[in-house]
């Protein structure tokens, strides 16, 4: 297949609100039977990137369910090639967000050559179609505008709810530290590491970076930064 897929691709969709239906396995899987085993290619052109998509998880069954039920469609309409990695981590310790972020790095590049890593929230899912999941020269930021958070950039030096890395960027910067257990602070740190290898954090989509928040039981958070 050598006809590359247009890009930015027609016919997007465009802002479209959250949908927080929970669907039954069923009706899911009737929905989004084009994922062959979490993995999706277009069918009539060669996708501009082969992305991987880094959940990290735990027991947010139903907020996976809705995150699917809004990425994938979202994904599919931009005609990108792309997986989705659900990391999970079993409970006792705090949540890691950067350990398994590294985690589904080093399992998605042993599956195939990605072009892009999105290491994505559960709970923050884009609104628009024209935020497209993809790397440039640089990080990108996607969770410009956040809905729990008035829908504003909190601050310029933020990084957290959904980023993108090239592979060669992920490897540079070696990843996210390991060591933060509970929420915040892996992602400043995630910035340092950016800016300490001369890349810059660029927000080329956010006109369009507003993401919806999908409600939970807050994380513990870590007292040791």
């Amino acid at each position: 297949m050598d006809v590359m897929c247009s890009f930015p691709p027609e016919n997007l969709n465009e802002y479209v609100p959250l949908n927080k239906q929970v669907l039954n396995m069923t009706t899911f899987n009737s929905i989004y039977s084009f994922m062959k085993d979490g993995h999706y290619r277009p069918q009539n052109c060669t996708a501009v990137q082969k992305v991987a998509i880094v959940v990290p998880y735990r027991d947010r069954q139903k907020q996976l369910q809705v995150f699917l039920n809004n990425v994938i469609p979202r994904i599919h309409q931009q005609q990108l090639e792309f997986v989705i990695y659900v990391i999970e981590q079993k409970s006792g310790l705090p949540f890691n967000r950067g350990i398994l972020a590294n985690i589904g790095f080093k399992e998605a590049m042993s599956d195939m050559e990605f072009d892009c890593i999105v290491v994505h929230d559960v709970d923050v899912l884009p609104e628009d179609d024209r935020n497209f999941y993809i790397c440039s020269d640089n990080p990108i930021h996607m969770a410009v505008k956040v809905e729990q958070f008035g829908y504003r950039l909190l601050y310029d030096k933020l990084t957290g709810g959904i980023t993108t890395f090239s592979k060669e960027q992920f490897e540079q910067i070696n990843g996210f530290s390991n060591q933060f257990f509970g929420w915040g602070g892996e992602d400043d740190d995630l910035y340092r590491r950016i800016k300490f290898h001369k890349y810059e954090l660029l927000r080329p989509f956010e006109d369009f970076g507003n993401c919806g928040s999908v409600s939970h039981v807050p994380a513990e958070k870590s007292n040791d930064r």
